[in-house]
């Protein structure tokens, strides 16, 4: 029976990697509805014009397909689900999420729902990318704990607790960053300033222009906020003296997705808000935020595989247990 337990657990850590990607692709395809002028192309929910299949019409078939791809998603969050209890039930924190995003995804359907019977308030359509976005947290945070494996244990360096709440607040800072992006193209400020960086149409940030023009502006404004946390992320992880790989590589990927996002920003309003500068925006933007969603709470552990003993030549100041 052992000999099936490594292929079990490999089937179990692709499904879960498998169903954070998926879900991070989910967020694109929302980002297509609403850039494509789709969120209504299906007026009523569950149905689609009163059918179970869509008219022959373009936005009706994007909308149909967020729906199409949000129902993948939900199988395989069950499935993840099941197979944790299954498989994973003695791991108390991936017990956790595994149950906790079931309840986080009947509140997305229910979002979903209700940005169509409310036809896109900008504040609705926000809160269903909020629930997103940790619903993809939760998941990721899965896929992660499920590759470090059921011994991983916590690392308790003063220096790695200081990486660690910077991290953190990169994270949030990161959440307000999309949220606010978001109530900026429900709100229809997206092209309030037809420039980049200027703005010419309030060229002093909250003197000049008018409530568009200073939602627009705010954005910006919390994007380059972001990208100071960012680079105090990577910074502070190059200065671990642990054997920390993947935090190094992972918020270094951070701080490269950052400058490409602003780059994409950038783009949104020299093409006029294309469709694949839109989906791009969101996308990229969604993938920050879970990577550091990760950085910032699996980084408090590593693997619970053993690691070979430091050699002679280790300078005592280093200590083997800080490996992660």
């Amino acid at each position: 029976m052992s000999e099936h337990r490594p292929d079990r657990r490999f089937r179990y850590e692709t499904l879960t990697v498998v169903t954070a990607v998926v879900t991070l692709a989910l967020v694109a395809v929302g980002a297509l509805v609403r850039t494509t002028g789709s969120g209504l192309g299906c007026p009523d929910w569950p149905l689609c014009h009163g059918g179970l299949l869509p008219p022959a019409e373009r936005t009706a078939i994007i909308e149909y397909s967020h729906r199409t791809l949000a129902a993948v998603v939900g199988l395989l969050i069950v499935a993840v689900a099941v197979a944790t209890l299954r498989v994973r039930r003695d791991d108390p924190a991936l017990r956790a999420l595994a149950v906790a995003a079931l309840p986080l995804l009947a509140l997305q359907a229910w979002l979903g729902k209700v940005t169509v019977n409310r036809e896109l308030p900008a504040e609705i359509v926000t809160f269903h990318l909020g629930t997103a976005l940790v619903l993809l947290a939760v998941l990721s945070l899965i896929a992660v704990f499920a590759i470090l494996g059921p011994d991983r244990r916590p690392v308790q360096s003063a220096e790695r607790r200081g990486f660690l709440r910077i991290a953190t607040g990169a994270t949030v800072v990161t959440a307000g960053v999309l949220l606010l992006g978001s109530y900026l193209v429900g709100s229809d400020a997206g092209l309030a300033c037809t420039d980049w960086p200027g703005c010419p149409e309030a060229p002093v940030p909250f003197v000049d222009g008018g409530r568009l023009q200073s939602i627009h502006w705010l954005h910006r404004i919390t994007v380059v906020v972001g990208l100071v946390a960012v680079v105090m992320v990577a910074l502070s992880a190059a200065n671990l003296r642990e054997h920390a790989t993947w935090l190094r590589r992972g918020a270094w990927a951070v701080l490269g997705l950052y400058a490409l996002q602003i780059v994409i920003g950038g783009l949104n309003i020299w093409t006029d808000f294309s469709d694949a500068a839109r989906v791009a925006h969101l996308a990229v933007g969604s993938a920050i935020w879970g990577l550091l969603a990760v950085i910032a709470t699996a980084g408090r552990y590593r693997s619970g595989v053993r690691v070979a003993a430091e050699p002679a030549s280790q300078p005592s100041g280093q200590p083997t247990e800080a490996r992660a």
